[in-house]
């Protein structure tokens, strides 16, 4: 049940910053944190690295879709490998972040990012804490796979 949690916990986070971000930050602003990080408000209506960001809407709808095949397919990767630390963690870090992003896509129509990493001039997109708890849930699988841990 404490994995579950994990989830819940990483989800409620992503969910509060989000709604943080819309509620006290435009879309105009740009808060400097550091020589290196930005808090902006961008409304990403297509998926990572804004791939698709530019079509008509259709986007959304198959998005959302997407995510809910993929989060099956998890749930069932999940209940393969609830022994191994590398299985459990990545994928409920995956399936955490998964949700967060769904939970936008059907409430609000995109993904609110809001994270904005940059040196000097170089700029990575923007991302949140889904994100985020999606790509160390894809490091730690693919550590698994590496150490053949994972199912």
């Amino acid at each position: 049940m404490h994995k579950l949690f994990l989830g819940f916990c990483i989800l409620l986070l992503d969910q509060a910053s989000k709604f943080w971000i819309i509620k006290n930050v435009s879309q105009q602003d740009q808060i400097d944190v550091s020589f290196f990080l930005k808090i902006v408000h961008f409304q990403n209506t297509g998926a990572a690295f804004s791939f698709l960001h530019n079509a008509s809407g259709w986007q959304n709808i198959f998005f959302i879709v997407l995510s809910i095949l993929i989060l099956i397919y998890l749930i069932y990767l999940y209940q393969g490998n609830q022994k191994n630390i590398y299985g459990w963690l990545s994928l409920i870090l995956i399936m955490s972040g998964a949700i967060g992003n769904l939970v936008d896509r059907v409430l609000i129509g995109h993904v609110t990012d809001f994270i904005y990493l940059h040196v000097n001039n170089y700029y990575w997109p923007a991302f949140n804490i889904a994100d985020s708890a999606i790509s160390i849930g894809a490091i730690i699988y693919f550590i698994g796979l590496l150490k053949k841990e994972i199912k």
